[in-house]
Order: C-alpha cells, then structure tokens, then sequence
C-alpha cells in the first residue's frame, strides 16, 4: 500500500493557493517564475513597475510621500497601490510574506483621499502610509504564525530568502518582515525581537532596525515573563528619518491609554537631535563568548569608532567580561519551558517541529521556583549593568550585530547557534538600534594587534567559532558586498539617544575620506 500524505501537507498546499490568489492577476508573474540572485535590483529595473511606481517605492524617507499626499500631489491610493504591487511581486521571488490583504488597503486608502478632499486635512500623522507588520501579530480576519530566532521558514510557507542575494536567508525571526522592507515592498515594517529578531535581519538587508526597552511600544508580551526575559515590537525601514517618524505618530497616539503595560513616555524629539557636543562612546569587536565575528561586520565597527573618533569624540574599549555569563542567563530564560509552547503550537496544526529551532527541551524545564530564582538573578545582573553604565557616563556602546554576514538556507540551523550579540541587550532591556555601514574589501591577513592575530590565521576557539569561521574562511564570495551593519545602544528607554548616536555616526563617516 503507497504512503497517504499527511493531513498537515494538503492544508499547506490550500493555504498557499490562497495566498496567491490574493495577488491580483495583473501582478502575478508567468511561470517558471524568475530568480534574480537580487530582488531589490530586480524590481527596481525589470519594468515590472511604472517609473511613477518605481519612484514612489524606492522614496525611503516617508516625509517626502506623507507630504505630497497631505497636499495633494500625491492619492494615498496611488501611493499604497505602488506598495502593495512591489509587495505582491517581491513575495513571488523571496517569499516575504503570508497574509496579502491588499483590496482592505486600498478601500483604506481610498477612504482617505476622499476625507482629504472632503475636509482639507489628513487623518492622522501617518495618513495613507502603508505600513506591513510581523505575521506573529494578530490582524483580525488573517492567520497568524510564530516564528523564533535567526532564520524565517516554517512548513507552510517555507523558506524566506534575503533581498539582495537568493542564496542566502533573510534572518529572523522577523526575516520576512525585513525582507519586505528591504525589497522595498514596504516602506515601515514591524518586527519583535526577543533575542535579536528584528537586528539580524535588519542587518542582513541593510535596515535601520530598533529593538525598544519593554513597555515602550504596545505589545501583547512585551510586559509579561512568558519567556522571563520579554519580547519586544519594534520598527525596520531604510531611513533613519522614516523610523523616526513612526515612533514619533506611534506614541503621539498614547497607546498607554490603551494598553495597560506601555510607559506613559512620548516621543522626545530633542534627545533625538543630533549632539552638539562630543560623545563618550565604548564599543567592542567581540563579546566575551569567544565567538569572532566576520571581517566585515569587525570592519564595520571599526570604522564607525574611527570615524567617531577623528571627529573629536571620546572612544574606548568596553568590558565584555560579563556577557558570557549574562547569555547563560538569557538562554536559561528563553528555554525555561522546556519548548512546550512550540511543541503545543505544533501539535495543534498537527505539523512536525521544525529541526533546528532554539527552543528547550525536558532538561531546559524551570520550575515555578526555579523561574523566580532566574528571574532574580537577571534582576541583579541588569542592576549591577545599569549601575556601571551610569558610573562610566557613556552616551551609548557601538559592536556588532552578529557574528556572520550570510548564511544559506538551513545552515545557521545545523551550526552551534550563538545570538549573543544581540541577546545580551534583551536581558538588560537597552534600547538598541541597528545601522548599515557601507564597507568595502576587507584584508583578512591584516593583524590589529590586539592579540587576536588576523582572521585568516584565527583558530578556532569553541564549535560556534569553527562554525562561523569555517562558513566565511571557505567561501567568502558568497556575502561579498552584502549588507553589514553596527549596534548602537542607547541604554534603559533610550531610544531617542540610540538616533541622536547614529545621526553623530553618520555626520562623521561623511567626513571620512574616499
């Protein structure tokens, strides 16, 4: 007797013949379809979009679109049309999204341009800007899934790859999200990050991605201890400017009138405003976790503080001596259900659990005891952390988002996963922003001099190491000119801080030669 399909499989199958049919047949592309190794550069060039669409879409900063549609000269539905066509043909060639309700959006947008008309005036600070956001957040009427840590696959809608290379994944656990925004489809996305979820994609698409502290924008978990350390929402776009726009029309709505956890702390623009004054910035290449990162990413951090420093900044070397113990904590406390909640979760779409996933297991299980015990000992770690940030009167930390810059699909799966980079700053709850940093060839027999010797000379020092090392040593081609980027954190609620450093890191990679 052949083999019967699993139940699971033929509801996938449905499921994916519905998405597609919520792409209007106008924007569907012809099979076999195409696989540009670069959807950004494909969508912007193939013709596929008018010139008027092309220009909308490839607009980064959402003042100059908020603008012309407040006077006019440009229809919210013109505007959200554009949107929602690069949408619709990027997640045919990366598969970057699940839910398409483009016909709610434009009736929305339509509904707008007619107030508009109507009363001489916009609704609201984000009038007729579309928005996507993480799949993870219920919208009522669509399907929600949950993803988890670095990668964006699951069994429905497989794997999600990166915008700039069809080789490599988009990270995650908002890799989705960040491919979206990073194809252009979107021009704000909304991630979570509980370990690193809306960095390391952002960092994998050249993004501005902020991870708040809790409670600072309206999340369902960002005031629980589901996981003792929370998760948090946070905004993904390719402008500085767009980011901050959003945070500013988010928390001028005072979500805490609504949601009973989220701090009564509106947007304060002048923390944001670039620094008069020199800076006292610390910054790291590694972590303390004997996990080297990449040449680029290195290559990244350095000229940053270089950079900082020859525009008269004070910068020096960071103490990560604690973090590998502060990453002990954080995995302690992600795993503390013993991967139940996946497990559950699994077994109710009766789909098998995914390989790789970081969750725990049996032995990973706290108590009620033992959670309350951990959550102390974070609770000590985070006070003694703050204590130390305010005594050595820094305006923010500068290092690196992750150890690699690509991975292919399925492969950070298989390695030794470290995500301490960004984990660290989820335990402490600091407000993180990650930002691009254009760097060009780097010398991987160069020697810093700090005792580490040069990359290509670099032993490896742990399984995550070889990992890493092994993935970048034997094919370092394959992420070549890829996006890399630097963390820069802000500190307990210091959002606005983390812009005003990247605005000074800006201002300053500017006055860097050729």
């Amino acid at each position: 007797m052949g083999s019967t399909q699993p139940e699971w499989k033929g509801k996938a199958a449905a499921k994916r013949s519905e998405q597609l049919a919520s792409i209007p047949q106008q924007w569907r592309l012809s099979e076999p379809l195409p696989k540009p190794k670069n959807a950004y550069e494909y969508l912007r060039t193939s013709g596929l979009l008018t010139p008027d669409e092309v220009a909308i879409t490839e607009t980064t900063d959402a003042t100059i679109l908020l603008r012309k549609m407040a006077s006019g000269t440009l229809s919210a539905v013109a505007v959200t049309s554009a949107f929602c066509k690069r949408a619709a043909i990027a997640q045919q060639l990366i598969r970057c999204c699940t839910e398409m309700f483009f016909d709610e959006a434009l009736r929305t947008a339509q509904h707008l341009d007619e107030y508009l008309e109507r009363n001489g005036k916009t609704v609201g600070p984000l009038h007729g800007l579309p928005v996507s956001v993480k799949d993870g957040f219920d919208v009522f009427g669509q399907d929600s899934t949950l993803g988890w840590m670095s990668d964006s696959y699951n069994h429905i809608f497989k794997q999600s790859i990166n915008s700039f290379h069809n080789e490599l994944i988009s990270g995650g656990s908002s890799g989705g999200e960040g491919a979206l925004v990073g194809a252009r489809g979107s021009i704000v996305g909304i991630g979570t990050d509980i370990g690193g979820s809306i960095r390391i994609p952002a960092n994998l698409q050249g993004l501005y991605g902020l991870c708040p502290s809790t409670r600072r924008i309206p999340w369902e978990k960002s005031g629980s201890r589901e996981y003792i350390v929370p998760s948090v929402a946070g905004p993904m776009t390719n402008s500085l400017s767009t980011l901050e726009i959003f945070m500013d029309a988010m928390l001028a709505g005072q979500p805490w009138l609504f949601d009973p956890v989220t701090m009564p702390l509106p947007w304060r623009k002048d923390k944001a405003e670039k620094p008069i004054r020199p800076l006292r910035i610390g910054y790291y290449y590694e972590d303390g976790s004997d996990v080297r990162v990449q040449p680029p990413l290195e290559q990244a951090v350095r000229k940053a503080v270089s950079a900082l420093s020859q525009a008269g900044h004070e910068v020096f070397e960071w103490d990560t001596s604690e973090h590998r113990y502060a990453y002990g904590l954080w995995l302690r406390g992600v795993l503390a259900d013993g991967g139940t909640r996946c497990q559950n979760l699994c077994d109710a779409g009766n789909q098998p659990f995914i390989d790789g996933m970081l969750v725990g297991t049996e032995k990973d299980r706290l108590t009620v005891e033992e959670g309350e015990a951990l959550a102390r000992e974070i609770r000590e770690y985070q006070k003694k952390y703050l204590a130390r940030w305010h005594e050595s009167k820094l305006d923010a930390l500068i290092m690196p988002v992750q150890p690699y810059v690509g991975f292919r699909p399925k492969e950070w799966v298989k390695s030794s996963q470290y995500v301490g980079y960004t984990a660290h700053w989820n335990l402490v709850d600091f407000a993180v922003l990650s930002m691009p940093v254009e760097v060009g060839d780097v010398d991987v027999s160069e020697d810093f001099y700090d005792g580490r010797g040069s990359w290509k000379d670099h032993r490896p020092r742990n399984e995550s190491d070889r990992f890493n090392w092994e993935q970048y040593q034997d094919d370092p081609g394959l992420v070549k000119s890829m996006p890399v980027s630097i963390q820069i954190i802000g500190g307990k609620f210091g959002e606005e801080n983390a812009v005003a450093v990247a605005k000074a890191v800006d201002e300053a990679l500017k006055t860097l030669p050729a």
